[in-house]
This record gives structure tokens, sequence and C-alpha cells, in this order.
């Protein structure tokens, strides 16, 4: 096993932020991942966040900005993951996109939905829906980080 690291744009829309929608099958739980990926071999986190966001949704974003980084280490004993994430707010430069409930995103030869969705939705104990990589809800909903100007954004609203 190897540690991967992996670039994520938290673009907001409001209160909303844009997710990637993940369903496994046979676990009831949703996961919702935002947009981003895997920092390939030559490429700092910001130009994978660059690439993955334009092979992903076909789009461009605006100058990102580092916010936090989080490692996380999940999984079971028999299948578990670490990953180092950079988590970068970003804005689309094309802005009709923010009018639309969701969009179709691609990973790989896999299709998905990235939809926004409030940060509110994530804050349950329900088991069904899950914000990944775990801490970034917290981050996110941090009150005092002036480093963080999404969260100013969203509380603003």
């Amino acid at each position: 096993m190897k540690i991967r690291p992996v670039s994520l744009g938290i673009i907001s829309r409001g209160e909303d932020i844009l997710v990637q929608v993940i369903n496994f099958p046979g676990i009831s739980t949703t996961f919702y991942r935002p947009i981003g990926g895997t920092i390939e071999f030559g490429e700092n986190s910001k130009q994978a966040l660059i690439r993955e966001i334009r092979e992903e949704l076909n789009q461009e974003i605006e100058e990102p900005k580092l916010i936090s980084v989080i490692e996380n280490i999940f999984g079971t004993e028999d299948d578990r993951g670490h990953e180092v994430n950079f988590i970068y707010e970003a804005k689309l430069r094309e802005k009709t996109l923010y009018d639309l409930d969701e969009m179709e995103g691609v990973e790989g030869d896999i299709k998905y939905k990235a939809q926004w969705k409030p940060l509110n939705f994530f804050k349950t104990d329900s088991e069904d829906v899950k914000l990944v990589p775990d801490g970034l809800l917290d981050v996110l909903l941090q009150q005092d980080n002036p480093n963080i100007s999404i969260i100013k954004h969203v509380r603003a609203n």
C-alpha cells in the first residue's frame, strides 16, 4: 500500500458545495466528495486540481487557493486506504454552471453526478450520508480561521 496524494476543490454556491456522488454496491452509505483526484508524478497539487476539474467536468477554474491539508486513513483492516488531501477553494470560470442543480462528471470511464449540497446536509448522525475525506466538514465549518475565506462566504448568506 502506498500513500496517495490527492487535490480536491471546494467550489461553493452560497451555502452549497459541489460534490461528486459516490455509491458502492452493497453499501447503504452515499459518499460525497469534492471534485478532484490523484496528484500525478511531476505535478504539484494546484496543477493536479486544475487538470482534474478539466478532465472530470470539462471546465476551467480560476486561481485555486489552498485552504487545508487533511491526512485520511480509511477502510477496514483488510482494505485500507491512506491519502494526503490538499483542499483548495476554487471557482468555476463558467458562471452559468452555478445555476444548475447537478452536472455530469466523468472519473476515468465512469460517469457520475456532481451535485450542489448545503453544508448542513452533511451535519447528520445518519450513516447513509458521508462527506469525505474524514475531517473535511470540520475544516469547512471552522469559524475562527481567517485563512479560509469560503467559511465567510458560506456564513454570510
